[in-house]
């Protein structure tokens, strides 16, 4: 009975080995499974970012939620795509012509972002390559069309924020309302001239400030004139109330502030009332 038992036990003995074995077999394999897909099973989504996840086996793009910031695990038959849903900027410098033809070109700064709770239809619909295939087009057929409307000379010296109100009132109409993009804001850096259309209007501007100028001239001068002939109107009337005439009232307005004054003088009073008196100065 005892040799049978051993005989037993020698038998099992490879048996277990082998078993031990596939388990360790086993175990290193799925061991390489996960180092080799460990970038595709778990997925950093760092601050300000989120995940939006594509099933290829049930039902494809996740668009109901999204993963939020962290460490997100998944299977790796499926791809996780992460998006930055932060304030964004972008710029760019649009050629464009004004209402009599001339070319100019705007630099436009802007900022924007995704919305998250819509990261899932983004995804499926546009990618991550909004920005070029959405913003940046609407941005450029709002300036281009805003710019159109205004000639050179206006453009030049109408108020930046009137321009810019505009462009971003269409372009919110055209992104915000239909894709789940915010454009936060549009800022117009500088419409740039070419250099003689700008020195055309520069001159053109000091023209209107010294015919300006000019006009004020005129109307200072037409001003004194009326104050001139107001005057002359009061001295007639006085003339012909008083019966005296305005050089010899001035000459006794004189001749009373010399009389008062401390200086020497002498003055002659001629013999009709209608002399103006002789003013003799002397020292002091």
């Amino acid at each position: 009975m005892e040799n049978s038992s051993t005989t037993t036990q020698e038998e099992e003995k490879p048996v277990r080995q082998t078993r031990l074995l596939g388990v360790l077999i086993v175990a290193m394999l799925l061991l390489m499974l996960i180092v080799y897909f460990w970038n595709s099973m778990f997925i950093n989504i760092p601050a300000g970012h989120k995940g939006v996840l594509f099933r290829p086996f049930a039902g494809g793009t996740v668009t109901d939620r999204y993963f939020d910031e962290g460490l997100a695990f998944v299977f790796p038959w499926n791809e996780m795509t992460v998006y930055d849903t932060r304030v964004l900027s972008g710029q760019d410098s649009i050629d464009a012509l004004t209402e009599d033809g001339l070319q100019v070109r705007a630099e436009i700064s802007y900022r924007y972002r995704p919305t998250p709770d819509s990261l899932g239809l983004l995804h499926k619909n546009i990618g991550l390559r909004y920005k070029d295939l959405i913003i940046v087009p609407h941005i450029t057929a709002a300036t281009r069309d805003v710019i159109s409307r205004y000639r050179i000379d206006a453009l030049y010296t109408t108020s930046r924020e009137d321009i810019q109100e505009d462009m971003l009132g269409r372009v919110r109409g055209q992104v915000d309302s239909i894709y789940p993009i915010t454009i936060m804001d549009l800022i117009v850096r500088n419409i740039v001239l070419e250099k003689t259309v700008g020195q055309a209007i520069a001159d053109k501007l000091v023209k209107e400030q010294e015919m300006l100028a000019y006009d004020f001239v005129l109307e200072k001068e037409h001003k004194e004139g009326e104050r001139k002939l107001i005057e002359a109107r009061g001295i007639r009337m006085f003339q012909d109330t008083s019966r005296i005439s305005i050089l010899r009232w001035k000459g006794i307005e004189s001749t009373k502030a010399l009389a008062t004054s401390p200086n020497a003088k002498v003055v002659i009073i001629g013999k009709n009332g209608g002399d103006i008196p002789l003013i003799l100065g002397g020292g002091n």
